[in-house]
This record gives structure tokens, C-alpha cells and sequence, in this order.
């Protein structure tokens, strides 16, 4: 096969949308916080889901094959999915710290860089919802989501993939 050929049988006709988890969908701290609301703890994280997750999530599995990508360790990642309204869907793929790209950031600190590139080819369309894109490959595919920390909002509301 040549390279750069592409078999269209392959590619899905579905987009893909892929998630992050922390100040995203969800916000950990290590007390509780007043106006959000208590999903979970483990150890001294509490877990708080961001409002209208889950009519996000029924809303974009219409037309969008689901992804979970995180920076955090996998043992985190599983236990936020398992105790968020997350655990009611099926991901495609959930990938976390062990598939980010280690890269050196200023004054020499580790960052997780998110490759979203071998996606690419194999979907009509691909998007990330991050609350830091700069971690994004190619940084196109990223819309920024403003940073949850806790409390109400109606980010996940509003109509940002059409």
C-alpha cells in the first residue's frame, strides 16, 4: 500500500469528540466545596461534576463517537468514569497520562501533550474539548472550555460543535 493512502471503507463517517476530565467535565479538590455538587471521594479528592454532563453527553453520542484523554494517571481516570455519570456511556477510546507525549515546558516542567493525529484519518471530523489547548495536537482540533472549578454553570449548554 502506498504510503499516505487512506481506504475510505476504513473511515468512519461519524465524528469524533474527544473529553478531558479535570476542569472540564469534572473538578477535584481536596475539601469540600461550598455550591458544588458532591459526586464522590477517594483518599482526600472530592469529586465534583460539572452541571448538565450528562445531557451534554446524550446530546453529542448522536452524532459523535465519545472519547475520554487525560493527562492524569489511569487509576485516577478510572475512578472519576466509574463514579460520574460518565460510567453510563461507551468511549471509544480512553486514553490517559501513559498516551500523552512527556515534553519539557517552561522552567523545565513536565507536560502532557494530547496527539490527537492517528485520529484524524479515521474520522470525518475530530474535536477536543480542553481547558488547556496549547496540550492539544494539532491544536486546531481544540476548543478551550472555560476552567471549571466548582459550583453552577451552563457551559456545557450552550451549542459549541455545530
Amino acid at each position: 500500500m502506498e504510503a499516505g493512502w487512506i481506504n475510505t471503507s476504513m473511515v468512519h463517517k461519524r465524528k469524533l469528540l474527544v473529553l478531558d476530565l479535570d476542569e472540564t467535565l469534572i473538578h477535584t479538590a481536596y475539601s469540600p466545596i461550598l455550591g458544588g455538587q458532591f459526586i464522590a471521594n477517594w483518599g482526600l479528592f472530592y469529586l465534583y461534576e460539572r452541571p448538565h454532563l450528562k445531557d451534554f453527553l446524550d446530546r453529542f453520542f448522536v452524532e459523535y463517537d465519545l472519547a475520554i484523554w487525560s493527562a492524569s494517571k489511569a487509576e485516577y481516570v478510572r475512578w472519576i468514569i466509574r463514579s460520574t455519570v460518565l460510567s453510563d456511556h461507551q468511549f471509544v477510546f480512553v486514553n490517559s497520562r501513559k498516551h500523552c507525549k512527556r515534553i519539557f515546558g517552561k522552567d523545565g516542567l513536565v507536560e502532557y501533550q494530547k496527539d490527537l493525529t492517528p485520529y484524524l484519518s479515521r474520522y470525518e471530523k475530530v474535536v477536543m474539548l480542553d481547558d488547556v489547548p496549547k496540550m492539544v495536537v494539532p491544536i486546531e482540533c481544540c476548543i478551550k472550555v472555560p476552567e471549571y472549578k466548582y459550583g453552577w454553570d451552563n457551559y456545557l449548554l450552550i451549542e459549541l460543535l455545530y
